[in-house]
């Protein structure tokens, strides 16, 4: 396993997480990743926000429902 990742890979694997945990290298690369790539961490940052986003709108939604 290569130890770069590009900008796509980490957006790919950011993605992913929402599907399935991480390996712990994955998770690592990640991180050493995030250190030098501010774009990447402003991606996980509103991949985060759109994740609580739309869980908040799922809630609002299952609780405006009759029945």
């Amino acid at each position: 396993m290569k130890i770069r990742r590009t900008c796509q890979e980490v957006t790919r694997l950011v993605l992913q997480n929402q599907d399935r945990p991480l390996r712990p290298l994955e998770g690592l690369l990640l991180r050493l990743h995030w250190l030098a790539c501010q774009r990447c961490r402003d991606f996980r940052s509103q991949q985060r926000l759109m994740r609580a986003a739309l869980d908040r709108w799922k809630t609002y939604r299952d609780d405006d429902l009759p029945g």
